[in-house]
């Protein structure tokens, strides 16, 4: 199985699109998401990633089932590499691929 290599750039943007949710939905279901979120890349991804790529980022992208986010990586046989996450509606044109901090 690959090793997953999680970008700062995924983690800020993660947390911010949990905290939009929070006093919407409580603490409870933003945990279980994710908790959800983690577990599809770290035990399905890494194992089965897909060569789907976004057109507008150039990277492969995975929907994740059960929340309305998207995240967009890299991979190779050793390695999982998460660049970024973002609602599924969000707009991929205004997402800078270079701008990914690791």
């Amino acid at each position: 199985m690959r090793q997953v290599r999680y970008s700062i750039s995924f983690v800020d943007q993660l947390n911010a699109l949990l905290a939009q949710g929070q006093a919407k939905f409580g603490s409870r279901l933003v945990d279980e998401k994710r908790d959800l979120i983690f577990d599809t890349i770290d035990f399905y991804l890494a194992s089965y990633p897909k060569k789907a790529r976004d057109q507008e980022l150039d990277l492969c992208s995975h929907a994740i089932t059960g929340t309305p986010f998207v995240v967009f990586y890299e991979f190779d046989d050793n390695e999982l590499h998460v660049f970024f996450i973002a609602h599924s509606r969000a707009d991929r044109l205004r997402i800078d691929r270079t701008s990914v901090v690791w």
